[in-house]
């Protein structure tokens, strides 16, 4: 998170947005630990970018109550936690989880490794005797990427990597805080679907979308499918994360 921007920040609109505006469609999100154990392990950082049906976004960044009890020295160091994220305030479960709750109600979470947030914020909703509101989809973004930037089948590549093969720039030094690694999520969403829009333009041999109608859930109207050779910009080098 850039240290200019205010936890809780909602730079596209006013606090109250979403509660007043239906029709939420994705939540682009990431969430900062104190390392990767689900048992013991802590929510020290919830960043989600809300993106409603009618194209506007709103932006959300808070630092949860939290310890670090058992938390992992190297989780730590890659979050540059005592740099950035110690010093915040921190917002009980009862206001930034409630707002979560909210903003995500019925919308499907997009993330890089999104299931890892997921789980996370249901566990942290159960200890409020709250239950997830979000869509039971959830879209990686680094799995969606893939066959743009592969020749084959392969195991998907790091929100960095994936970046930077689809010609998005990724700043090293904000990467792995919560805020930044959600809008970057959403700018591989963003470039994977105008990809595939200029290849579709240029006639490129893709099968039309697939319709949604009558899914009952309202997160989206059409899904397509690539089975086309890779013609989108090829992987990169790549010695970041």
């Amino acid at each position: 998170m850039d240290q200019a921007e205010p936890t809780g920040a909602t730079p596209h609109a006013e606090p109250t947005a979403s509660t007043g505006r239906s029709g939420t469609r994705f939540v682009f999100l990431d969430t900062e630990t104190t390392g990767l154990d689900f048992a013991r392990h802590q929510l020290t950082e919830v960043a989600w970018i809300v993106r409603f049906e009618d194209g506007s976004e709103l932006e959300r960044c808070f630092i949860p109550e939290h310890t670090l009890d058992g938390a992992d020295p190297m989780a730590l160091e890659m979050t540059r936690y005592h740099e950035r994220i110690a010093p915040q305030p921190r917002s009980p479960a009862s206001e930034w989880l409630e707002l979560f709750l909210t903003d995500a109600t019925k919308a499907v979470l997009v993330g890089a490794v999104p299931d890892f947030d997921a789980r996370h914020l249901e566990m942290a909703a159960a200890r409020i005797q709250r239950t997830p509101t979000w869509d039971h989809h959830l879209l990686d973004v680094e799995t969606l990427a893939l066959p743009l930037i592969s020749p084959g089948p392969e195991a998907p590549r790091s929100l960095a990597k994936t970046c930077r093969a689809l010609g998005i720039p990724h700043d090293q030094d904000q990467a792995h805080g919560a805020l930044y690694d959600a809008q970057q999520a959403m700018r591989v969403f963003d470039r994977v679907h105008e990809v595939l829009a200029q290849l579709r333009a240029a006639g490129a041999p893709l099968p039309p979308p697939v319709p949604r109608n009558g899914n009952g859930n309202n997160n989206g109207n059409s899904k397509a499918t690539n089975t086309a050779q890779p013609t989108a910009p090829s992987d990169q080098p790549d010695t970041g994360a």
